[in-house]
């Protein structure tokens, strides 16, 4: 079941939207160019250094994404087409393809770049290590906007140690953090923990695709592979 209410949607500003005010004229236009270059660019970068083995030429096709969109040239992205991923893949595709062209080089990179529809695993791969790292950050910053939260530490002391007992891992916390926590108390944490990740996994992609309903956002998890991440967290007798 998704943990979000259908209120919250109201709130969520998408990538759509932002891609839509970074192209328009006003104050908005700087805040949202911003959004979009410092949550795409790990990604866009390391998508193109995987299918573009030229140094060279990856740095070429970089520097004319970055400059479509910094000149309000990626304007044509339409919600309606679904997610914002598949529209941000299509375009790094007929870049790469353009370049390649230009240069008359006799085939592609690995990967039938012609074809959009089929799937490609290296995009896929760079995007969910990029949805991750941006929950990530979210709950870190959920931590410390939020007196005594300890969310973020306590998933990652069990990520960095998965074959210690509760017990372990809670004296290590109290190690680290000079507060001691009961293995019940850091028990409960750590299924809370879990919980606010995957509310704020569902956030982010709520941010990515349209339709934004429940049966679409789960759809997207397991489209990412997070779906072992998303079953795992959701059980609350998980330890």
């Amino acid at each position: 079941m998704i943990p979000m209410s259908q209120e919250r949607l109201t709130e969520i500003l998408t990538c759509w939207t932002t891609i839509t005010s970074a192209h328009t004229q006003g104050g908005e236009r700087q805040r949202a160019m911003a959004d979009l270059v410092s949550r795409y660019i790990d990604a866009v970068t390391r998508y193109i250094h995987l299918k573009v083995r030229d140094q060279h030429l990856a740095d070429e096709v970089l520097q004319d994404f970055w400059a479509k969109l910094l000149a309000g040239k990626l304007a044509g992205a339409d919600k309606s087409k679904g997610r914002f991923r598949d529209y941000l893949r299509t375009v790094l595709h007929r870049l790469i393809i353009d370049h390649y062209r230009g240069r008359k080089l006799q085939s592609l990179p690995p990967g039938d770049l012609l074809d959009t529809s089929a799937p490609d695993e290296d995009f896929d791969r760079v995007w969910r290590n990029a949805v991750l790292s941006r929950v990530w950050s979210r709950l870190e910053t959920y931590q410390a906007a939020t007196p005594k939260n300890r969310y973020a530490t306590v998933l990652q002391l069990r990520r960095d140690y998965p074959d210690a007992s509760i017990d372990e891992i809670s004296e290590r916390l109290a190690q680290e953090t000079g507060t001691p926590m009961t293995p019940e108390a850091f028990r409960k944490n750590l299924q809370r923990a879990r919980s606010k990740f995957v509310e704020l996994l569902i956030q982010e992609l709520k941010e990515t695709i349209h339709p934004t309903s429940n049966e679409d956002v789960e759809a997207e998890i397991f489209d990412l592979g997070l779906g072992y991440l998303y079953r795992r967290y959701m059980s609350p007798n998980e330890g």
